[in-house]
């Protein structure tokens, strides 16, 4: 998938309230990020992708706040 259908994938899943959906695409955009070395853009995607896990309930949430609080954008609390 390239970033333009990245983004469509994106505006979709906004526009259907896809909680699980958004969670897997913002995901899939921070690790493109990260690939490219753009942490800073690469978790403010992460924020993303954990805040629709939380309220989709997807067991990822888990691995996302994980990799934030490994980038220091999260407390280990």
């Amino acid at each position: 998938m390239n970033d333009a259908a990245l983004d469509a994938d994106l505006l979709a899943a906004h526009a259907g309230d896809q909680a699980t959906r958004l969670a897997w695409l913002y995901r899939e955009a921070a690790d493109r990020a990260e690939r490219e070395g753009d942490m800073d853009r690469a978790c403010f995607f992460l924020t993303h992708a954990w805040v629709f896990a939380l309220e989709a309930g997807d067991p990822m949430a888990s691995e996302i706040r994980d990799r934030l609080v490994c980038e220091g954008r999260e407390t280990e609390q």
